[in-house]
């Protein structure tokens, strides 16, 4: 199939269900590929993960910055039951990145399915796009707990 028929259906997708990212997403993907932009593709490959968590932590990390959470009630908190498991998933998911990154190295096409599978989470599910490195993590460790 077509890279930039997937690129349209998955446009198509984001549009029905009205997700914002996907649709920037797919649109700018399918003009780098239609105005033949390799260089911004490129780039967009090699750097976008990296940017994408950066922005994920300024924003979890903003309201810090502004005050608006407090560093006395967090660090009084810790020993509370929801504070504990926070920790504890925290730690988890950076095992999970480890591991996706690893699965993502050693097996490039599980991307694709990865990808796809997350497209029909937040096309049909509601949800909102993690990313494939905690995708691949869990599927990583399910993988090997089950095989």
């Amino acid at each position: 199939m077509d890279t930039n028929l997937v690129l349209v259906i998955i446009l198509i997708l984001g549009i029905i269900v009205k997700n914002d990212s996907l649709i920037f997403s797919a649109a700018v993907l399918l003009g780098t590929r239609i105005f033949k932009l390799d260089g911004l593709l490129d780039l967009i490959d090699n750097y976008s993960v990296k940017l994408g968590i950066v922005l994920i932590m300024l924003g979890v990390l903003s309201p810090l910055a502004t005050e608006e959470l407090k560093i006395e009630g967090g660090l009084t908190s810790l020993l509370e039951p929801l504070a504990i498991v926070g920790i504890i998933m925290g730690i988890a998911v950076t095992q999970f990145t480890r591991e996706g990154i690893w699965l993502m190295e050693t097996d490039p096409t599980v991307t694709v399915n990865l990808v796809l599978g997350i497209i029909f989470g937040v096309a049909f599910f509601n949800g909102l796009p993690s990313g494939p490195l905690i995708a691949s993590g869990i599927t990583a460790v399910l993988y090997r707990l089950f095989a």
